[in-house]
Order: structure tokens, then C-alpha cells, then sequence
């Protein structure tokens, strides 16, 4: 069942990666735009700004009683509605035909955010190692998708997409899914860290992927390549990376990216072999995209009736960052926001980015990623309260609370004599609680060799073979 929701959210989200980077490039909408004599804004900056503010929107208005099934169907419907508006503006009279296609534009720009957003909803309820693969396996499958639309015709990508993917959200087996255990109550998360964490990274993230094109110029242009496999493979192996390695912990997951990077920069100053240089400089990225991604689904997964507004307040942020590390392009682009931008604009971009670097690596460090049990023990406090009556008193819920904290501290004095490590420590606590093994992960944040990794160092040290032992020794 795991492996199935699994493969069915990284081809969901491969059939829209696909079909939006599809929509220029193979179906060339700017080409079909022009043909129906649009002369207005810049279309792809048009479209991304429609859909990054479909996220925002989308934030402050979850699904409402009926579910997810409503938006996804217009998700949808306003996907299709671009090639069906562009075939009737053919045949219309100028201006009517421009304004009719740019329409369309717009509601699929907005249709393809609807579906994204609930793509995110549907990943805060896998765990970490799942997420992982579904980052690896989505470009996989755009780029297999974009070939094969290459090869026949691309409108048939355009027109089936939008319904494959709300047909893989909606099977059987997949809408089954278990809604996210919330261990930490969503008021005690920093969501205004999260947010500052998630712009910065991705601002710098996108500052590096600017410039890309300058020290990896390719041979030839961008829209004959179809599909990019040094990205593709690079987001794949970062997944492999922390699903197999057994000590690929999230918080200190992202530091991986950065041996990565230099050894790039290394290679491109002293080596002739460019593409080894890109293949490093995408893996360096590609460990900064999975980090972020992996934090923001963490956040989701406990945010509550928050989760909506996590996931899509997320990606806007991202598109966002994006958007602002790319800036100083815009501003230079004819017909942009202001015409030939002064070098000093070109200078001041890099260097906000730089510092933004700086902020997104000490927030980093200072969002708290792992379990604490206070928030348990709140959460056990209301419903106590919830089931103990009106008449329960207020005393009596503070000495039993103060005992719980007292038991706590004795037996994390008592792990203390094993020599544990922090997080050998909190997986012990979660143990003696009767959490499986699922449940751990998610707690943590850590994949399933990971905790295996820990196990094995806790049994040596404490001198137990198995769990049953583990409680007996600690009584």
C-alpha cells in the first residue's frame, strides 16, 4: 500500500511538472499567444505570478465540507480551459482573440496550482522516507512524460494531464491515506521561521540557479533539450541518498549540499570536464531543495486544520524567492519593469542573496526538528481536562503534570549512565511510549535506517538484544 501512494504521488506530480514546462516549450504558447496577436506582459512571468498568487489564495481558504474532491475538479476543468479558449480565438477578431487566449492562460495557470497544492496536502500524510522518493521520482517521470510527448504530439499531454493527475488523487487505494499523526500541537510550531527559512533558501537557491546558464552554457538552445537528465538524475540520487543512508538525519541533512557546491566551483576553475562540474553543482542544489522540502511537509504533517495553509503558503514563498533571486533578469529584459538596469541593481542582487545564505543557515540550525515531549504532555493535559469534568481541580492537574515532568527527568538521568547520544535519547523516550516504528520516524523526522541505526547503537550500549529487554533494564 505504502509503495503504491507513493508511486502514485511522484506521477501525479511528474504529469503536471511536465505538462507546465511542456506548455512553452513543446506546445509553445508563446508562439500560439503571438499568432492570436497578444502584444501585452511578458507570458511566462504573467503566468507565474498568476499561480504563485493562486497558492497565496489558496492558503486562506481550505477545502470546505465537500473535500478536496471540488477543487480538484476545477483544478482541472480550468487546466483545459487554455487549449479550448486558444482553438475559439482563432477564429475570432483581434483584440478579442489576444484577450482570449491570455484568459486561458491564467486559468490554467491557476487550475495547475490548485492541483499542486493538493499534491503537497496528500504528501504531509506519508512519511519522511516516502516524501524523500517522491522528490527523486517526479522529475524522473516528467522527463520519461516530456520524451514521450515529444515524440507524438503534445496536446495530447496538455489535454490528458489535468485528469490523470486527479485521477491518481482520487483512487482507492491512494485516498485512503492516514491523516498526518499530530504528535505537537500546530500552536507551538514557529511558522514565522519557517517562512523566513523557506525564502531565504530558495532565494539563494535560485541566485545559484541563475547562474548555471553563465558557467554551463549548453550547446544547443534549452527548448530543443526536452528533458534535463543531469537535474533529473541529481534530485534522484539526493533521494536514494536519504532514504538508504542510515544516518541521513533532517536537521543536518542540508549540510550535505555545501561539499557538493565547492568541489563544483573547485572543478570549474581547474578542470576542462564541465559536465562533471554541473552534475556536482545540481546534486549541491538539489540537497538544498530536498532539505526545504522535506521542512515544510514536516511542518504540514502536524499543523492540524493548519496544513492547508502550510503547504500552499509554502510554495509561494518558494515561487517567491524565486522570483526575487531572478529579478535583476527581469528588470533587464525589454519590455520588462525598467529598461537596461544599472550595473549596481546586477551587483546588489548576488549580494543580498549571499546574505540571505547567511540568515537561512543560522535559521536553520535554530528550527526545532525534533520531537520535545512537552508537547505530548500538554496535549495529555487538555484532554484530561476535556475528560475529568468541570469540577476537576486546577491542582490536582498541575501535581500530576508536575510528577510526568519529575518520571521524565529521572529517567533521562538514568539514560544518562548509557552514554546516549540526543537522539538516541528521544528514541528511547518514544519507545518506552509503545510508538511503532512508523510512528517514530514521523515523530523525528528520520528515515526507517536511520532509527535502525540508532536501535543498533542502543541495544549495544544499554546491553539488550531486542525492545522487550531495553524496558526490562529500564524499568
Amino acid at each position: 500500500m505504502r509503495i503504491w501512494k507513493t508511486l502514485a504521488a511522484a506521477a501525479g506530480m511528474g504529469l503536471l511538472f511536465a505538462w507546465m514546462e511542456s506548455l512553452f516549450l513543446q506546445y509553445g504558447l508563446l508562439r500560439r499567444l503571438a499568432a492570436v496577436q497578444y502584444e501585452g506582459m511578458n507570458a511566462v512571468v504573467l503566468f507565474l505570478s498568476v499561480h504563485a498568487l493562486t497558492y497565496l489564495f489558496a492558503a486562506f481558504f481550505p477545502p470546505g465540507k465537500d473535500g478536496e474532491r471540488p477543487r480538484a475538479v476545477a483544478g482541472a476543468s480550468l487546466m483545459f480551459m487554455l487549449p479550448f479558449l486558444l482553438a475559439v480565438a482563432a477564429f475570432l477578431p483581434n483584440p478579442f482573440s489576444g484577450i482570449l487566449g491570455v484568459v486561458g492562460m491564467l486559468f490554467s495557470a491557476v487550475g495547475a496550482a490548485l492541483l499542486i497544492g493538493l499534491w503537497g496536502l496528500f504528501l504531509s500524510t506519508l512519511i519522511p522516507d516516502d516524501v524523500a522518493l517522491v522528490f527523486g521520482l517526479a522529475p524522473l517521470v516528467a522527463t520519461f512524460i516530456m520524451r514521450a510527448a515529444a515524440l507524438s504530439h503534445a496536446l495530447l499531454l496538455i489535454l490528458g494531464v489535468p485528469f490523470l493527475s486527479v485521477l491518481l488523487l482520487f483512487l482507492p487505494a491512494v485516498e485512503a491515506a492516514e491523516e498526518p499523526h499530530e504528535i505537537i500541537p500546530a500552536d507551538s510550531f514557529p511558522f514565522w521561521r519557517l517562512a523566513v527559512f523557506l525564502f531565504c533558501l530558495y532565494a539563494a537557491n535560485g541566485f545559484l540557479l541563475g547562474l548555471l546558464p553563465e558557467l554551463f552554457p549548453a550547446p544547443f538552445p534549452r527548448a530543443d533539450q526536452v528533458s534535463d537528465w543531469i537535474r533529473t538524475l541529481s534530485a534522484l540520487g539526493v533521494a536514494v541518498v536519504f532514504r538508504f543512508y542510515p544516518r541521513a538525519e533532517l536537521r543536518s541533512f542540508y549540510k550535505g549540499a555545501f561539499p557538493f557546491i565547492a568541489a563544483s566551483l573547485f572543478l570549474l576553475l581547474f578542470s576542462p570536464f564541465q559536465a562533471i562540474s554541473r552534475f556536482l553543482m545540481e546534486t549541491g542544489l538539489a540537497f538544498l531543495d530536498l532539505y526545504a522540502w522535506l521542512l515544510l511537509i514536516y511542518f504540514a504533517s502536524r499543523a492540524g486544520e493548519k496544513r492547508n495553509a502550510v503547504v500552499n503558503g509554502g510554495i509561494f514563498l518558494i515561487i517567491l524567492a524565486g522570483a526575487v533571486a531572478h529579478l535583476h533578469l527581469i528588470l533587464r529584459e525589454d519590455g520588462g519593469i525598467i529598461h537596461g538596469s544599472s550595473d549596481l541593481v546586477v551587483f546588489a542582487i548576488p549580494g543580498i542573496c549571499l546574505l540571505l545564505v547567511m540568515l537561512a543557515l543560522w535559521d536553520g540550525r535554530e528550527v526545532p526538528l525534533q520531537w520535545e515531549r512537552t508537547g505530548s504532555s500538554s496535549s495529555s493535559t487538555e484532554e484530561r481536562r476535556d475528560t475529568s469534568g468541570a469540577g476537576e481541580p486546577e491542582q490536582r492537574l498541575q501535581e500530576e503534570n508536575a510528577t510526568e515532568k519529575e518520571s521524565e527527568m529521572l529517567l533521562r538521568m538514568k539514560l544518562m549512565e548509557f552514554n546516549l547520544t540526543r537522539q538516541e535519547t528521544e528514541i528511547v523516550l518514544l519507545l518506552l511510549q509503545g510508538l511503532k516504528d512508523r510512528t517514530i520516524c514521523s515523530a523525528l523526522y528520520i528515515s526507517q535506517n536511520t532509527l535502525k541505526y540508532h536501535l543498533r547503537n542502543i541495544y549495544r550500549k544499554t546491553g539488550s538484544a531486542n525492545r522487550l529487554e531495553l524496558k526490562e533494564i529500564l524499568g
